[in-house]
């Protein structure tokens, strides 16, 4: 798109990096383009003057050979037992955080989307909602007493107490004693990520990790100077008082702490590099003082490095005995600077005298594995490593007598298949849980092994349970807090989520697990909607709760679960609109896997966030991937549906989800709605033609904000049809090229009740592209280019590409039967036209001019069949999407100023607002440059709305009108994603996926 000289790998390249979530993928694409295209020089027929006629350009970003990019397709201790209040602070007991609590009849549940959520579980098959609150960041883990929550929460935005920028961890104090009316107490920063916390008392104790560095990315000014460390610090909440009372920081990259009554135990690194003969130190830390103080009293070196991943982080690697003062740790070094033999290091420490830790012992532990699975359990040790040795059959469990701490002893071990994730202790019993993976296996299920430990020198395995489908995972291996034991019924329950390769789909819920003393059965699983972070055991019945759903199960046949009780806690809101003084909330699950219904949904526009359950009507409709056009008191819902179809063995049809024999077709489906009254109700439907690209999917591209070099792939044309790109492309074995065969779709809608298709070509070159659909007044008008010079496939790396882009007027006088106007040649890709003259007509064009990146906004006036250049604004960078809006034209340019060694260090981006009031002489105004990338969501009466900062956390306001842009207020967004913007008065709603739809006031 930008150069005439780029290599064929950019596009390749950029096709992988799609798979990536939108906030790694700008910058690498960006990063991909410009180093790759930056040695380019200018070419012969880029020039631009007023008057010309004939333009030559580089292909559109992705051309290359394979006719343009390719579009996406929308692309723990156990928490407090059922029943418990916790501990008060009288008694000083060590009590954990989690993501849910249960005081009485009321569940609180830490939700990842939705925030803190309160039900009424007085009956536990009919729970209600009682209120919610958002959290702004990522909500970690609580403790909640008397209805008061002590919440922990990571990126999180805020200015810091000197009034620099801040971006880390908080604790914050919410009243939910009124669930209707929950509120903030009171905060106080942690700083760094936070790893692990607990609670003694009225004080939360947390480890973070601070890479001052990596926050510089995230917002203006934040970078502070030093390197990495590891941060403790106390926070009191006693009496709903938010206090931050202490903080110590240790230089490197892990740490991991053992927390009693009256003391911590912090283990970490003592650099930050790997090396020989490396060390960590283990600091005694008194916490006795109730208010939350932290005194050091002393440390110990250890040999080896602190191992702070794995289950919980590694807090399973230091232990530490009341009654004997002994604490034992585990460090590990590593075959590439010890030797090429990994070892794994169980170290004891006496710290009788708090302030003199005195050595016991240390003795090196023979390892032939990695990331090791550790469990301390009074006077025994469980070890596993992960295996990565193809040749080794099984992981050896291996078990440490710990009886005289002065000489630990290797007692006896244990294989068993596939490899452990993390140790549970049950007694003279331990459960290891892990998978089934064996090398060769291309998919795993998970397995709950049962081992006798009665005898430490000759464990027994009691046999495996073995759950879930092809790729499965648990939480439980990240933290024991989602292993949930009812001792007095013989149950086990486990959270999992599997991808289903037969069903397509992913299959979540919570799998029971029986056990005696002498076996372990695998029993049935709850299903349920979302990751199930959670279940638990709540009078009778298993609740278990995902990041989507509160479902409640009878297990009273453990064999044969049933839900008999499910809540939705959050929906993909993919577009909100407000209708009549209500909202239309359109909600699809592609995600989550659900590709046979999408929900449409009207709330009062004061509930548009959904703190309660008021719901004015719902409609159910057919196929998932949803897009919503509104066009007065109808709306137009484009989804994805499947069909069957014949089954292609050459190109890997997806099989039919139903887990039948045939196969599928995905294909868009059409879905009239009349909004004439609060309740929708559904007029016409109809499915477009079924098309296959070679891997069983055809490609009606939507319009997304992010996608500024795809452009817009389906409009709504004059209120009477919908218009669709349709990308349908193969694979040529012979030339190793994409070929592609796209069609215009044209939906006519003026019958709501009947909507009928029809189609015509755009581009007949199988190697072209053509895309960016615009309305033109009452036409339909689009891009395509023609080669002058094609890639050689032979030797891309030194192919000159070269093309002529051309303008496509679609004629829709007959609906039924578009046809194509004469192609006009045009300076680049038609993002837009004149409101008042549709003869006068907008393109941006990519060049390069002595090595330099030249982006051109171009205006050029339609003569006959030829399109004569008005004028040319030069835009230093990469464009993003355009707006036009009256007279104006809007756009984002982004810098990626550290490829240049620029003293800026960083990327920045600019909002520019080109007054077109005089064609011939554009004026082009530029906002201050903001720090990070953005792309411009949306231009909405006087603001325009732009993505904030590295991620997609937040949205910048800008006031646009006669003078430059001015950026105006900063929006801390729900979640990572805007889907949609829609604004009415003063009001935004901002459509966030399963975060929800966030109400946004905009200054006066």
């Amino acid at each position: 798109m930008r150069c005439v000289g780029r290599v064929l790998e950019v596009n390749v390249m950029l096709r992988t990096f799609r798979a990536f979530p939108i906030r790694a993928l700008a910058p690498l694409a960006g990063l991909l383009l410009h180093s790759t295209l930056s040695g380019c020089a200018a070419e012969s027929g880029q020039s631009r003057v007023e008057g010309q006629d004939s333009f030559e350009s580089a292909p559109f970003p992705g051309g290359g050979s394979r006719g343009g990019l390719e579009d996406s397709a929308a692309t723990g201790a156990p928490a407090a037992d059922a029943g418990s209040n916790g501990s008060s602070a009288s008694t000083r007991t060590v009590e954990e955080t989690d993501l849910y609590r249960l005081e009485g009849d009321r569940l609180y549940y830490l939700n990842s989307y939705r925030g803190l959520m309160v039900f009424d579980v007085s009956n536990v098959t009919q729970p209600r909602l009682l209120g919610r609150m958002p959290i702004y960041g990522y909500p970690v883990e609580m403790i909640v007493r008397n209805g008061i929550a002590t919440v922990v929460v990571s990126d999180w935005y805020g200015q810091a107490t000197d009034g620099t920028p801040f971006h880390g961890s908080i604790v914050r104090g919410i009243d939910a004693t009124n669930p209707t009316s929950i509120h903030t107490i009171g905060e106080a920063q942690l700083g760094g990520w936070v790893r692990d916390t607990r609670v003694v008392g009225d004080v939360l104790y947390a480890i973070s990790e601070d890479y001052p560095s990596y926050y510089g990315w995230y917002s203006d000014g934040a970078v502070s100077s030093g390197g990495a460390s590891m941060v403790i610090s106390s926070v009191s909440f006693a009496g709903g008082n938010i206090q931050a009372k202490a903080r110590r920081d240790y230089p490197g990259w892990s740490a991991i702490m053992n927390v009693s009554a009256d003391a911590i135990l912090l283990g970490h690194g003592n650099r930050t590099d790997y090396q020989q003969n490396s060390t960590s130190d283990i600091a005694y830390l008194d916490i006795s003082d109730p208010t939350g103080l932290i005194v050091e009293k002393s440390h110990a070196t250890v040999a080896g490095d602190i191992q702070g991943w794995g289950q919980d982080n590694g807090r399973f690697n230091i232990d530490y005995q009341p009654s004997t003062h002994h604490a034992r740790i585990l460090t590990q070094r590593y075959g590439y600077n010890n030797g090429g033999n990994n070892a794994v290091i169980l170290s004891t420490v006496d710290f009788t005298n708090p302030s003199a830790p005195a050595a016991l012992a240390s003795i090196a532990l023979p390892n032939v594995g990695y990331s090791d699975a550790a469990r301390f359990d009074g006077d025994k040790l469980y070890l596993s490593s992960y295996q990565y040795d193809t040749n080794q059959s099984g992981t050896p469990v291996r078990i440490f007598d710990l009886a005289d701490d002065a000489n630990p002893q290797v007692a006896g071990q244990v294989t068993v298949p596939g490899n452990i994730f993390a140790f549970f202790p049950n007694g003279d019993r331990v459960f290891a849980l892990g998978n089934n993976w064996n090398n060769g296996q291309s998919s795993n299920a998970l397995s709950l092994h049962y081992i006798d430990v009665t005898n430490k020198a000759a464990p027994v395995s009691l046999g495996a349970a073995k759950f879930g489908e092809g790729w499965a995972w648990t939480p439980a291996a990240n933290t024991f807090k989602a292993f949930a034991q009812k001792a007095d019924e013989n149950l086990v329950a486990l959270p999992f989520s599997g991808w289903s390769s037969q069903e397509q789909q992913y299959r979540n819920g919570v799998q029971l697990i029986a056990y005696t003393a002498n076996s372990i059965t695998t029993k049935g699983a709850a299903r349920t909607k979302g990751w199930v972070e959670r279940g638990i055991f709540i009078k009778g019945k298993l609740v278990s709760l995902s990041d989507q759903a509160l479902s409640v199960t009878d297990y009273t046949n453990p064999a044969s679960p049933q839900v008999v009780a499910e809540l939705t806690l959050a929906r993909n809101i993919v577009d909100a609109r407000p209708v009549g003084g209500n909202v239309a909330l359109l909600s699809s699950d592609w995600w989550g896997n659900d590709h046979t219904t999408s929900e449409l949904r009207t709330v009062p526009a004061a509930n548009a966030d959904e703190d309660t359950s008021v719901e004015l009507g719902k409609l159910a409709l057919e196929g998932s991937n949803a897009r919503l056009h509104k066009n007065g008191n109808f709306g137009y819902v484009v989804t994805t549906v499947t069909r069957p179809a014949a089954c292609d063995p050459n190109s890997g049809s997806p099989r039919d989800p139903s887990g039948t024999s045939g196969c599928v077709a995905y294909i868009p489906h059409v879905t009239v709605v009349d909004f004439t009254t609060p309740t929708p109700s559904i007029r016409g439907q109809l499915d477009l033609p079924a098309e296959d690209d070679g891997y069983g999917r055809g490609y009606f591209g939507g319009c997304y904000w992010y996608d500024w070099y795809g452009g817009e792939s389906e409009v709504l044309v004059n209120g009477s049809a919908l218009a669709f790109r349709r990308m349908h492309g193969h694979y040529d074995q012979v030339t190793q090229q994409y070929r592609y065969d796209q069609k215009l779709y044209v939906v006519d809608v003026r019958n709501p009740n009947a909507p009928s298709v029809a189609s015509t070509t755009i581009n007949t070159d199988l190697d072209g592209w053509w895309g960016n659909l615009r309305v033109v007044g009452n036409e339909l008008m689009t891009t395509h280019y023609e080669w002058i010079q094609r890639p050689d496939p032979r030797d891309p790396g030194n192919t000159q590409y070269r093309v002529r882009y051309y303008l496509d007027r679609i004629d829709l006088t007959n609906l039924a039967a578009p046809q194509v106007k004469a192609k006009v040649n045009v300076p680049g890709v038609l993002v837009g036209a004149s409101q008042t003259d549709p003869n006068e007509l907008y393109f941006v064009d990519y060049r390069w001019n002595n090595g330099n990146e030249i982006e051109d906004f171009d205006v050029a006036r339609l003569v006959g069949n030829r399109a004569v250049l008005q004028s040319k604004t030069e835009l230093s960078g990469y464009t993003g999407r355009v707006f036009v809006k009256g007279n104006h034209a809007l756009t984002t340019v982004q810098q990626y100023n550290w490829m240049q060694n620029s003293p800026n260090g960083g990327p920045t981006v600019q909002v520019h607002d080109i007054d077109l009031s005089d064609p011939r002489r554009p004026v082009d105004r530029a906002a201050s440059a903001k720090n990070g990338w953005g792309w411009l969501l949306d231009v909405t009466g006087d603001r325009a709305l732009v993505t904030s900062g590295w991620g997609n956390e937040g949205v910048d306001v800008y006031r646009i009108g006669t003078a430059a842009p001015r950026f105006e207020q900063f929006v801390r967004t729900h979640g990572w994603w805007t889907e949609n913007v829609a604004r009415e008065g003063n009001q935004l709603f901002l459509a966030s996926g399963y975060y929800g739809v966030q109400q946004v006031t905009l200054n006066p």
